[in-house]
Parts: structure tokens; sequence; C-alpha cells
């Protein structure tokens, strides 16, 4: 048996620890490359953000809040032509004055639009905010890129924004038809399905074609199918099972609990 004198020993030690960083250092290059660590069914991991991703505020520049960021961004879509991100919010987004006073003006739902042509793909640059009484999950372009829908929510409202080539403005607000006057806590707008239940625009969807639209009202587990070129609802399709709709007709496919899309 062959012994080792101590400063033998001591240049092992050395050389382990030095084998140990290498490695060491050799792993933490490709735990930061996303592409070398795949989870089971194929997906990356990326904890802070994927490869070259931009962070930005959503902030709508209001002039008495010029430090607000809008909360709950609840939806994200890329127009037809590629040219326009819209991002829709439908969040808690209540500001109060100096006085404590909920600045109503101000505590509105908020659509940005981004421009995302050329350079700016990679850098998405604000070039409006359009505000919107109430929103929830629909946002959805037409086919030609020049004219975006959203979903009111509680308002009972499609909002329609069309562009005049430079930028978007309020078309038309189609009613759906379950409570006029919008989100008012009354018994009026209590017109969703149960007790107290107030409607809810969900989902959009549109055609190919552009010529129709339709939404989810989640909360009378319906859909309403809108033509486009008119602003109006066509027909309202009843959801529920069979024993539980009083006469509209619905497809067998399309019957669902909670319509969301």
């Amino acid at each position: 048996m062959k012994l080792f004198r101590f400063n033998e020993l001591g240049k092992l030690i050395v050389l382990a620890g030095s084998i140990l960083v290498l490695v060491g250092l050799a792993n933490a290059q490709l735990d930061t490359d996303d592409e070398k660590s795949p989870t089971p069914p194929g997906f990356y991991i990326t904890p802070t953000a994927s490869a070259h991703a931009v962070q930005q505020d959503l902030n709508p520049g209001l002039a008495n809040y010029p430090n607000f960021v809008a909360g709950q961004a609840v939806k994200a879509v890329v127009s037809p032509d590629g040219k326009t991100l819209a991002i829709l919010t439908a969040g808690m987004n209540s500001l109060f004055d100096s006085t404590g006073t909920v600045d109503t003006a101000a505590s509105t739902q908020f659509l940005f639009l981004y421009d995302i042509s050329g350079a700016n793909k990679t850098n998405p640059v604000l070039k409006q905010v359009i505000q919107q009484l109430n929103a929830h999950v629909g946002l959805v372009w037409a086919p030609d890129s020049q004219r975006l829908y959203a979903a009111g929510g509680c308002d009972d409202l499609v909002y329609a924004y069309s562009t005049n080539g430079t930028s978007f403005a309020l078309k038309t607000q189609i009613s759906l038809g379950h409570a006029p006057n919008g989100c008012i806590s009354n018994a009026a707008n209590r017109t969703g399905l149960g007790l107290g239940v107030e409607p809810n625009v969900a989902r959009l969807a549109i055609s190919a074609d552009g010529a129709t639209l339709v939404a989810a009202n989640n909360y009378n587990v319906s859909i309403s199918v809108i033509d486009t070129a008119s602003g109006t609802v066509r027909y309202e399709y009843d959801l529920r099972p069979m024993p539980l709709r009083a006469h509209r007709p619905v497809p067998r496919a399309a019957r669902s609990p909670t319509p969301w899309c």
C-alpha cells in the first residue's frame, strides 16, 4: 500500500476542488440555457422571462396619476397584419383623488395599443390608450385589422373600435339586451341566471370573413350571435340543458354549463 505525504494530499484536495468548481460553472451555464432544460411535456422553464423578452409597465398616462400602472391585463392579441398588439385590462383599477373620493373618470379599464411593426417587433412602442368603462376577457380583431372588438363585462355590451388609418376610436356599442342600464347595481340589471346575478359578456370570437361576431354571456349561459355590419344581435342561443331552456333552440354540440369561449 502506497502512502501519500501530506503535501501531496493537499495538492489532490486543491485539484478536486478545482474540478468541482469547473463542473459547477458548467452546470450553471447549462441551467441558464432553457433549451438545455426541457420539462417532460417538452416545454421550457424560464423563471425570470423568456429569452429576449421585454417588460413594460401598463401605464395609461393619466394626467393626475402619472405613476399609475393598470392592473389585471387579461387579454393580448396581435392584429392579423402583425402590426399592432392590443392588450385589454379588467381589474380593480379604482383611483382616489386627494379628498379620498373615487375618481370615476379615471377609474376605468384600459385598452393599450402597441406598434409592433418592423423594428418595434422586439421592443413594442405604445401608440394609444383607450379608456373603457368595464371589460372582461374578450378581445378580437376583425380579419382586415381595421376593427377591434372588446367585451364590456357587466356593461352587457361589446365595444367596437375602428381606425382612421392613424388611431382607433369607439365606433359603436353593441348592446346584448340583458341589461340596458349596464353595470348599475339595481334590480333592473340583475338579469343573469340566479338570485341577484348581473349579466357579463366574457369571451369573443369572430368568423373568418369578419361578418359574424359571437359573444359568450357566461352568467346567462348563452351566446349572442352578432351581425358586425349593422352592429346588432341576430339571435341568442340558450346553452342550458334541454329541460331548463324556455324556447330557444340550441345545437347539441354547443351546450355548456358556463360558456367562456
